[in-house]
């Protein structure tokens, strides 16, 4: 009888626990229900909305991104990270102005922040503000050589040098 009631309780709670470990699983299903769930029991922090609103932008809801994002820099209006990712989202959905206002201000913030740099170098090419762009590209190759930025800095003038070669 002792060992029924035993067998009992263990699998009871056995049973309990995978039911709350099969629901914590779903809040780590992808990238976005993580961070979600994250925003959702801390959502007055800068970080959780900045890298909810990066999840959000990598998989195209860049609405919701914006959203985030702008939350993160109300909590945290100096946050490098989330200014080069909110500057990434309005350049995607056409805000192109404000795009180069957040990047020189999050490299304001921080001048080796190499994302920003890289975006910022792009959005110089885009204009076809070519020595500025080669400007970002350089600055890219000597703070951090061994980064894939600066790999695609390396293409990107070459790329630029040949362009300006041509007749």
């Amino acid at each position: 009888m002792l060992q029924t009631r035993g067998f009992i309780i263990i699998s009871s709670l056995l049973l309990l626990l995978s039911g709350v470990t099969w629901l914590r699983a779903r809040a780590y299903e992808d990238e976005r229900s993580l961070w979600r769930d994250t925003a959702l029991k801390s959502p007055g922090k800068a970080r959780t909305h900045n890298n909810l609103g990066d999840a959000l932008k990598k998989a195209g809801e860049l609405e919701e991104a914006r959203l985030h994002l702008e939350r993160a820099l109300e909590l945290q209006p100096n946050y490098a990270d989330a200014l080069n990712n909110l500057a990434t989202v309005y350049c995607n959905i056409g805000r192109q102005d404000e795009t180069f206002v957040l990047l020189q201000k999050a490299l304001s913030l921080n001048s080796g922040h190499i994302q920003a740099r890289y975006n910022l170098a792009l959005q110089y090419y885009q204009k076809e503000l070519f020595e500025d762009a080669i400007q970002e590209y350089k600055t890219i190759i000597r703070i951090n050589p061994n980064s894939k930025e600066a790999a695609f800095a390396g293409q990107m003038l070459t790329m630029i040098q040949k362009q300006q070669m041509q007749p």
